[in-house]
């Protein structure tokens, strides 16, 4: 499975100033998603319930990064929709249910395949590793930049 073929798409990157919380964000992520026709009907109230119940916020090393996801039956087509926050929103840290983490950078997923999910955060999680790369998310001020960023990393590294 290639990543950057078949997840990744220069109209899924974002950098966004969030006036508000999860909401808000989630509000966004679901207007573009639904604009570029790559989800199904039922799919923001699925992806809020899922994030309140198994919250995805991760704290790296080098940036805290979430990565909300819901059921393969809401994603019509596979992506991986990157979004950077120019102001942090609280996420629930992964594994707990009770604890907060002020995350600046989300990827959102979209797995058709239940198959899929599983390569698909081992990638991101050696990304997420990776202190240079990491660092570079950090300081990027455009989409054009965060996009090749994360593409550079798929290719050179992940051997899909």
């Amino acid at each position: 499975m290639l990543l950057t073929k078949n997840y990744l798409n220069k109209d899924l990157v974002d950098i966004f100033d969030i006036q508000g919380g999860q909401e808000e964000y989630f509000a966004a992520v679901y207007q573009k998603l639904n604009q570029l026709d790559y989800i199904e009907d039922g799919y923001l109230g699925a992806i809020v319930e899922r994030e309140k119940a198994y919250p995805t916020g991760l704290e790296t090393p080098f940036l805290s990064v979430a990565i909300p996801h819901t059921d393969p039956q809401y994603i019509k087509k596979p992506f991986i929709y990157m979004v950077k926050l120019e102001k942090p929103i609280v996420f629930g840290q992964m594994g707990t249910t009770d604890t907060e983490i002020q995350v600046t950078v989300t990827f959102v997923l979209g797995v058709e395949k239940g198959d899929d999910q599983l390569v698909v955060l081992q990638s991101l999680m050696k990304m997420f590793a990776d202190e240079r790369v990491m660092t570079q998310l950090k300081e990027v001020k455009e989409v054009t930049g965060f996009y090749q960023i994360v593409c550079d990393f798929f290719n050179n590294t992940i051997k899909e």
